[in-house]
């Protein structure tokens, strides 16, 4: 195991251990404040993707910054389309409830019902496909750096997200946020260093002369 300082990797360490910080913090505050956690989660999110360029430009090898911002993109994206077709459906729904008679009101209750499952499946695939690229993005991490734990976190992330319908998922994600912050504590001194090919700089420098 590699036991030295690494500069440029000091306020990797940093924007990484803040932003897990501030976006388990804002999506805390989501449920208390109007607005608050979401400006505090956005903060954390700008401070992953600085740590993880940093560590991308490091080893000269930007999958994990890739990753992480596909990650972002498909949330996005999904997030959009789901909200998009659950407009599309609320809207008959309302505007039967309010004109139709009584029969076809309760025909909508029933696919009411059937709605609700849509939308939570939507929401789920949102979250999944977007948490499925943030695992790829610190396994990556740890592919270049050999830190076990950011493969296990962001493992224990993607099993807890996929059990949050019990119990047990939330305490996965917790420990798996645990871990990743670990990981980061660990960039500066256990993190391997660039390994230079010496033939290929020798090479190099005798073709400059």
């Amino acid at each position: 195991m590699y036991k030295q300082n690494i500069p440029e990797l000091e306020s990797a360490r940093t924007y990484g251990i803040l932003g897990i910080i501030l976006q388990f913090v804002g999506t805390g505050a989501n449920i208390l404040t109007n607005g608050l956690g979401f400006i505090i989660s956005i903060i954390g999110l700008i401070l992953l993707f600085l740590s993880l360029k940093s560590i991308s430009n490091y080893y000269g090898n930007q999958k994990p910054f890739k990753y992480m911002l596909y990650s972002l993109i498909s949330g996005i994206v999904l997030g959009t389309i789901s909200a998009i077709v659950i407009i599309l459906l609320l809207l008959p729904v309302a505007f039967t409830t309010t004109t139709g008679p009584p029969n076809a009101i309760s025909r909508i209750s029933v696919s009411a019902i059937g709605m609700i499952f849509l939308t939570l499946f939507l929401v789920v695939m949102a979250v999944l496909v977007s948490v499925i690229f943030e695992y790829l993005a610190y396994n990556s991490v740890y592919e270049l750096t050999g830190i076990d734990d950011f493969h296990t976190g962001a493992l224990l992330l993607l099993i807890g997200v996929i059990l949050t319908v019990i119990l047990v998922g939330i305490i996965l994600i917790l420990i798996g946020i645990i871990l990743l912050i670990i990981s980061f504590n660990k960039l500066p001194t256990e993190a391997k260093p660039v390994v230079i090919d010496q033939d290929a700089a020798q090479n190099q420098g005798d073709g400059m002369i």
